[in-house]
């Protein structure tokens, strides 16, 4: 199992992450936004984006940070 992160700015609520837990053939299993400063999670158990997308730009992460905030409490 592979995990990336991706980060991108919104106004009014800053910084977002967005997490993707993929295979090791680049297939998404499943994904999830995180907004740090709003303590907003959007979790995505089946993603419409099936592949990784440009993978040379996501940034990889600990399988642990992704499992730590897809199972916090909604």
């Amino acid at each position: 199992m592979q995990y990336f992160k991706s980060a991108m700015f919104i106004p009014g609520k800053g910084q977002a992450y967005t997490y993707s837990e993929a295979t090791d053939d680049d297939a998404v299993l499943r994904s999830l936004t995180h907004i740090p400063q709003t303590g907003e999670i959007s979790r995505i158990p089946d993603p419409v984006v099936k592949r990784l997308f440009m993978k040379e730009r996501l940034q990889a992460c600990p399988a642990e940070e992704f499992v730590a905030l897809w199972d916090q409490p909604a």
